[in-house]
């Protein structure tokens, strides 16, 4: 059985789920938040790992990505933007998209993690963490040093 990618259908499909992904930010009423602020150190670390992943994605060969990576890149995007408009939901579904797009998407993978960490939600953050270890090693132990010093400050 062949698949076969159907250009036409994706754009479709991706203009289906950002309008989707907008509708739920638009209406931060209808998803009720109560969310923590990100601290400073967050911030910081968020936009570090946004430009480490503009210069990959500069250095990376246009051919060698194929319409998925391109498509999960973008609702990766997406969801850094929600992400710095403090959107918190929008962000998570942006990043869950890509992640679905893309299930080898390692930054979508690591910014759900951190998310999940802003949030408190240690035990996702760990099945995240779990899921970054079988794509990325590096991005993977930088979760969990996250995630430990997390829990630590918890326990402190």
């Amino acid at each position: 059985m062949t698949l076969r990618f159907n250009l036409r259908g994706s754009r479709l499909l991706l203009t289906a789920a950002i309008f989707f992904v907008c509708g739920l930010a638009a209406a931060p009423d209808a998803v009720a938040q109560k969310i923590p602020k990100e601290t400073d150190r967050e911030k910081k670390s968020a936009s570090v790992r946004q430009q480490r992943r503009k210069q990959v994605r500069q250095t990376a060969p246009p051919a060698a990505k194929s319409a998925d990576t391109v498509v999960s890149d973008k609702f990766t995007d997406l969801g850094d933007s929600f992400r710095a408009q403090q959107k918190w939901k929008a962000a998570e579904a942006a990043y869950k998209e890509a992640v679905k797009v893309w299930s080898r998407n390692a930054e979508a993978v690591l910014e759900l993690g951190y998310l999940y960490l802003t949030w408190g939600k240690m035990d996702e953050a760990q099945k995240t963490y779990g899921q970054l270890r079988s794509i990325n090693g590096s991005y993977a132990s930088e979760l969990l040093a996250d995630i430990n010093r997390a829990k630590s400050n918890v326990n402190h």
